[in-house]
């Protein structure tokens, strides 16, 4: 039965945990009340006082002397129900007025055998006791009681266990839908929000979202898998169209080199030349943009400044003012080549509108590092900043308006790189003028200790 109802429609499972409770404890009630009006008196004080009235009368009818019946009285006395012996006399008399009906001797005598004969008395005619209850206890004898004081009320009596019983009717059902809304309607919801966001739209299962639970969770998340499914056809045939292109496009760029080089005009041929380059870089752009070589390749252990100095070199002999400032060695485990690609599309995007370009490298105490590449640029306006990382967004008038080169994907593919190291990118106006692109990459579980320790000195002096 549980497991048709966690199985069940939300809807049906609310209205089970709301009415259920009510019921359960309407009944609950009813037998709470129905048990404390008919066992109440048999564990009250009247109760116990009966009870030990009616065994002193036996243990004093089965007394075979005075001296045992006055010892027996005397044992009695002391337990604080006082107790002597009177004229039978003493049950003939009215008793007047009656008693009210919360006096501890009427509650007494209702416990008692309707066999015993009492009587209520202030005072007995001879006797020290007052406020007593006389009763026979047969061969013209008579005994009278006078029970102390009964233990005041305690804090619990059935006016406040019946408030308690309301109150958990109101309380227990807000209680059970607010676990229930925990555990079957957050829970999976959570749990849905965790892997959207670790979900990539090419990679990973096929089904992330788990189907089970609720009837609507299930529905809810054999949508969201058939939504996944659905994305991830179009990304692919985006991916194998865009491919089939770019490749398509190589074998005329290729013949037209060839007629370019036959050409006698040396301007035009320049021109068209230039044009051609142009076109080449931007199908590379994209079929690395398309490519799968970053996640394929693996983490080792990399001098990043050494990586750093040899981008910058790189650049340097082709004429370009790019510098490297920070430290000299420091090993970090990452995808060397992949890492290199991203500082190269940051350096070689800050060539088309700056003249000085700066490469900076830092690390923090915590192991963390930290890479910006400035410029002298125009810089990029604040509004624009986050949508520069999208695919294929250019914003050639706010940085070089005579440069139209490109598909907008160099950005694209630094953001996927560094994302894949677990990092972060961050880009900022310089001042006075020029962009700052900053790479902040987290602490490695295997991370080099600082420069001027042994051991990286010993594994870098290795490697050279």
């Amino acid at each position: 039965m549980l497991k048709c109802l966690r199985v069940g429609s939300i809807r049906r499972q609310i209205a089970a945990l709301a009415i259920g409770p009510v019921i359960a404890l309407v009944l609950i009630g009813t037998i709470a009340e129905y048990l404390l009006a008919d066992d109440f008196e048999s564990v009250s004080y009247a109760k116990t006082t009966a009870l030990k009235i009616e065994m002193v009368i036996d243990q004093v009818r089965v007394s075979r002397s005075r001296e045992e019946e006055r010892a027996i009285l005397e044992v009695v006395s002391r337990t604080g129900l006082r107790v002597e012996e009177v004229s039978p006399d003493e049950l003939l008399q009215p008793e007047g007025s009656a008693l009210p009906i919360d006096d501890v001797r009427e509650m007494i005598r209702k416990n008692l055998p309707a066999s015993f004969v009492t009587r209520y008395r202030d005072a007995t005619a001879f006797g020290q006791l007052l406020n007593v209850l006389v009763v026979g206890i047969g061969e013209g004898r008579a005994l009278s009681f006078q029970p102390s004081p009964p233990p005041p009320d305690t804090w619990i009596n059935d006016y406040l266990v019946s408030i308690v019983l309301q109150l958990m009717g109101l309380v227990l059902p807000v209680i059970l839908l607010s676990l229930y809304a925990a555990s079957m309607i957050s829970a999976p919801l959570r749990r849905f929000s965790q892997a959207a966001e670790k979900l990539r739209p090419d990679d990973g299962p096929d089904r992330p979202f788990d189907e089970k639970g609720a009837t609507e969770i299930r529905t809810l998340a054999k949508s969201l898998n058939d939504m996944r499914s659905r994305v991830r056809e179009m990304i692919d045939d985006r991916t194998r169209m865009l491919r089939a292109i770019s490749h398509d496009l190589r074998t005329p760029l290729t013949r037209l080199r060839l007629r370019v080089e036959r050409s006698d005009q040396p301007e035009l041929k320049e021109a068209i030349q230039r044009d051609i380059d142009i076109l080449g870089g931007m199908i590379n752009d994209v079929l690395s943009y398309l490519s799968k070589d970053m996640a394929s390749e693996k983490r080792v252990k990399a001098d990043l400044p050494s990586l750093l100095e040899t981008v910058c070199s790189d650049f340097g002999d082709m004429g370009f003012r790019v510098t490297y400032s920070g430290e000299e060695r420091y090993a970090y485990r990452c995808r060397p080549r992949s890492l290199a690609r991203a500082v190269a599309n940051l350096v070689e995007n800050s060539t088309k509108f700056a003249n000085e370009i700066k490469v900076e490298f830092s690390a923090s105490d915590g192991g963390g590092v930290r890479i910006s590449v400035s410029d002298d640029g125009p810089g990029v306006p604040a509004n624009l900043r986050t949508r520069l990382l999208d695919p294929f967004f250019k914003i050639e008038q706010s940085r070089s308006p005579n440069d139209r080169s490109g598909f907008g994907l160099g950005l694209s593919i630094v953001n996927d790189i560094v994302r894949a190291h677990g990092g972060t990118l961050e880009l900022s106006n310089r001042v006075p003028q020029g962009l700052v692109v900053t790479i902040n990459l987290p602490a490695d579980e295997d991370v080099a200790p600082p420069a001027n320790a042994p051991m990286a000195k010993h594994f870098l002096t290795s490697q050279n």
